[in-house]
């Protein structure tokens, strides 16, 4: 009976029914008569993290560490779990007794290289990425080097190469090369399989942009790619590029919209949606997008939604969120809303991660070049610019001035695309701010946002209902709607603006109350005499 609930819930997890494959697993661990083994609670706990019940996962992990307490399984998936959790310094901690159990391990210094790269230590994440490059390759980095210098240029010593760490949460580092009057650049990374990650970008310069050529002027010139040890080494060529800003905004909306030309028919079948786990991460707008290549389906909205409640629950979210949350579950699934979207009329490709630092201004032309491809799929055309723009944290007011009153951007989107538009920005908004911030700054992103979608979906059901009505009738009741929206929506907003207020003034409070504030005190009285004697 035990070996076939563990087949049974294996056979789960393989399907990506979690819920299934946590019933098996608790019901074997329940019969389980002794101790019971660390993979089984390593299995349980991971169900139980992607769906999102990360505390009793981490009580299912103190519980195993206690039966198990020399198991690099059961600290790996601590390690995943806190990853999961953005809890970085905890994260820290298990890759550094990982690599004190196993220090020549390639793969736990990479996890404590990536772990420090999240918590902006960038020194000692460069330093555990190329400790881990070298044990990987069993090879001096040097030699290593000189192996990729040969994939573009037939003297070696023709070329000046070093290594760096660059930004980019999946990246190792990268090779920046100097060959006569040419510059390569050969980024490192994981390599699973073709369909994801680092294999899935060498796809896109391989194979998309000569299906697509008009994806060509859009990115950097490809040179090569290798597979060492299933490590990439994808070199392109460098650009000389300005700092991005959000005065490149229209620029850059207009390069979206060249990606976006790749019809959903054109790319579906050759370049399919992976097979994403669809988690809502906290914090990893990436997730946002994963959902949005479903959002035609009501089963994806609704996940969404449990998720968005389980986080806001289990952090501990300000009610003004919490009612945010509710407002947009209730009009997107009230009305049934994804059944208006429809892949062949409103998908195209989309880049998947067309944050700001993915974006490079060419100095020679000041035009963009969109880099980082490992994320490229296929979903709402307007998806990526939603997600660019709430990457620089481009307040909505601007938002709607700049691209949706824009005729020629956002002014095309139909009343359906423009209330999914909408939505995702909200979505963003949420991952972006977090649990901290977001606390005061509800009134100014996502409640505005919001606002707008509804009276959006408001127009939509009316003009619906009216097709039965005079026109007179027709009139008069939309009036009155939004008559009522507009007061609901008044009452709400004073709410929510009066505990944005309380936060604010509790906030002041703290800091009028830290110590650094008291002993700086003397300082700033300083100060302030040197301005008024000035």
């Amino acid at each position: 009976m035990e070996s076939n609930l563990l087949s049974l819930a294996q056979k789960y997890q393989r399907e990506h029914e979690w819920r299934k494959a946590i019933d098996c697993y608790k019901q074997y661990i329940n019969e389980k008569t002794g101790v019971c083994e660390d993979t089984v609670y390593a299995a349980y706990a991971r169900s139980l993290r992607i769906i999102g019940q990360t505390s009793l996962a981490k009580a299912t992990l103190v519980e195993a560490k206690k039966q198990h307490p020399h198991s690099e399984t059961i600290l790996l998936e601590f390690h995943n779990l806190y990853d999961f959790l953005g809890d970085w310094n905890a994260a820290k901690t298990v890759a550094n007794s990982l690599i004190k159990m196993s220090p020549k391990k390639a793969d736990y210094h990479l996890r404590l290289g990536r772990t420090y790269s999240f918590l902006s230590e960038y020194k000692k994440a460069k330093k555990a990425y190329r400790t881990a490059l070298e044990l990987k390759h069993q090879l001096p980095l040097d030699s290593l080097i000189e192996n990729i210098q040969r994939s573009f240029a037939e003297n070696p010593n023709e070329v000046s190469s070093k290594y760096i760490f660059i930004d980019g949460k999946n990246n190792l580092g990268a090779f920046v090369h100097d060959h006569g009057d040419k510059k390569y650049f050969t980024k490192i990374s994981l390599y699973k399989n073709k369909s994801t990650g680092a294999g899935r970008e060498e796809t896109f310069y391989k194979n998309l942009c000569a299906d697509f050529p008009q994806l060509k002027s859009l990115v950097p010139q490809y040179v090569d790619s290798q597979i060492i040890d299933q490590i990439s080494y994808l070199t392109i060529e460098m650009i000389d590029s300005l700092p991005i800003t959000s005065e490149h905004l229209q620029k850059v909306i207009e390069t979206s919209q060249q990606v976006s030309t790749v019809k959903y028919r054109e790319v579906i079948d050759s370049y399919p949606i992976p097979n994403y786990v669809f988690q809502y991460k906290k914090g990893r707008a990436i997730s946002v997008v994963h959902f949005f290549t479903h959002i035609h389906k009501e089963a994806y909205n609704q996940k969404i939604f449990e998720s968005l409640h389980l986080i806001t629950k289990n952090h501990n979210y300000p009610k003004a969120v919490i009612q945010i949350i509710h407002r947009l579950e209730a009009v997107i699934m009230n009305n049934q809303l994804y059944k208006y979207m429809v892949p062949d009329k409103h998908y195209s490709l989309l880049h998947g991660d067309f944050a700001f630092q993915n974006q490079m201004i060419n100095k020679a032309d000041e035009t963009p070049r969109i880099i980082d491809w490992t994320s490229y799929t296929v979903g709402p055309h307007f998806i990526d610019i939603a997600r660019y723009m709430t990457s620089l944290l481009i307040p909505y007011p601007k938002v709607k001035n700049c691209y949706l009153d824009d005729h020629d951007t956002g002014g095309k989107l139909t009343n359906i695309e423009e209330i999914f538009f909408l939505y995702a920005l909200i979505l963003f908004y949420f991952q972006k701010f977090g649990r901290k911030r977001i606390e005061t700054e509800v009134s100014n992103f996502l409640l505005p946002a919001l606002e707008d979608l509804e009276k959006l979906v408001l127009k939509m059901n009316t003009s619906i209902e009216g097709d039965h009505l005079s026109e007179e009738k027709q009139r008069l009741t939309e009036e009155m709607k939004e008559k009522e929206l507009k007061i609901n929506q008044l009452e709400q907003r004073l709410t929510i603006v009066k505990e944005e207020k309380e936060h604010l003034k509790k906030r002041l409070k703290n800091v009028l109350s830290s110590k650094s504030w008291k002993i700086t005190r003397p300082l700033r009285i300083f100060t302030e005499r040197l301005k008024k004697n000035g």
